[in-house]
């Protein structure tokens, strides 16, 4: 029964022959291709040497890349470490790199802070997830610990350069740095980012956060919005609703009888029904001149126009 699979017929046999020869041939040409070339057209002749040059070009570049792993060594290796006194509550990315310490570590460190972290001892800068036992052995002594209010307590050790010979042990010294002062109950509807940052467990990050969103809505009005903020933990929200305040009068309200639908719909607490029927009703009246005048639309519900209140003016 297999004869009956390699039984073909005349004409078969020599389409099999003719298209096996084709398949030799292309390919033979293929191999030997630098050498005939010379035999094409001048143009045809000018694009397969640009090609050809292209490609070893491309070849030369590719063995020259270096691997992400070379790099990465490299950039290790050209970072200069100095060892200085720091507080790893406060030190920012360029001053922990300094240091010596490797760029995902200082990105833990980072994000650690970012969330809320502090840390009350050197023990806990030596937890840090990537921070080698050798590597904490040399920055202890250089830690600076901020242990009460806006106080903070360096424990550094002084040794004699190791050109010079000497007997005398490390000196430890207690030295009290004053922090900047915080303004207390600055107003959240105008203090900047910087200030921001003062507040203990606020980074760059958080402090950005909270900027946008606060020029998104035109204000805050309660401290309970900043809940609505994504990212922001409980534990800093209560540090922040502890030491600010809230001035209602510097919201900046939305003029619903000017603004397009486009600009409404863009306020966190309108959505597009809403400003649709805002747009609207101005549209058949003229103008709005108060909020009841949309209590009668299901689109508003009475805790919607309980926040719009504050940003809606007329």
């Amino acid at each position: 029964m297999w004869k009956d699979f390699f039984n073909f017929s005349k004409r078969e046999r020599v389409t099999i022959i003719a298209l096996t020869l084709l398949i030799i041939t292309v390919q033979v040409l293929i191999w030997t291709k630098d050498s005939w070339a010379k035999f094409l057209p001048k143009e045809m002749e000018q694009k397969y040497l640009q090609k050809k040059e292209l490609e070893a070009y491309r070849d030369s570049v590719t063995a020259r890349k270096p691997t992400y792993a070379s790099k990465q060594r490299s950039y290790e290796k050209k970072a200069p470490v100095r060892l200085v006194s720091f507080n790893p509550n406060t030190a920012d990315s360029m001053t922990l790199r300094s240091l010596g310490l490797r760029s995902y570590v200082v990105k833990n460190i980072l994000n650690y802070r970012r969330k809320g972290g502090q840390f009350r001892k050197p023990a806990d800068f030596a937890r840090i997830y990537g921070l080698e036992p050798d590597v904490f052995a040399k920055l202890e002594p250089y830690i600076q610990m901020d242990v009460q209010g806006n106080s903070v307590t360096v424990n550094t050790q002084r040794e004699m350069p190791s050109a010079v010979a000497t007997t005398e042990k490390p000196i430890e010294e207690m030295v009290t740095v004053q922090q900047p002062s915080i303004p207390e109950n600055f107003d959240l509807n105008t203090a900047d980012t910087s200030m921001l940052q003062q507040l203990k467990g606020i980074g760059s990050y958080t402090a950005n956060r909270i900027a946008r969103y606060r020029s998104q809505l035109g204000g805050f009005y309660s401290m309970s919005q900043l809940s609505e903020i994504k990212g922001l933990y409980p534990e800093t929200l209560a540090r922040l609703q502890s030491m600010l305040k809230i001035d209602p009068s510097r919201i900046n309200t939305l003029n619903v009888n000017k603004l397009s639908l486009e600009k409404l719909r863009a306020h966190p607490y309108l959505n597009f029904y809403q400003a649709k029927v805002i747009v609207e009703l101005r549209r058949a009246k003229g103008s709005l001149h108060s909020l009841d005048e949309l209590t009668a639309f299901s689109e508003f519900k009475p805790e919607d126009l309980e926040r719009l209140k504050w940003y809606l003016s007329f």
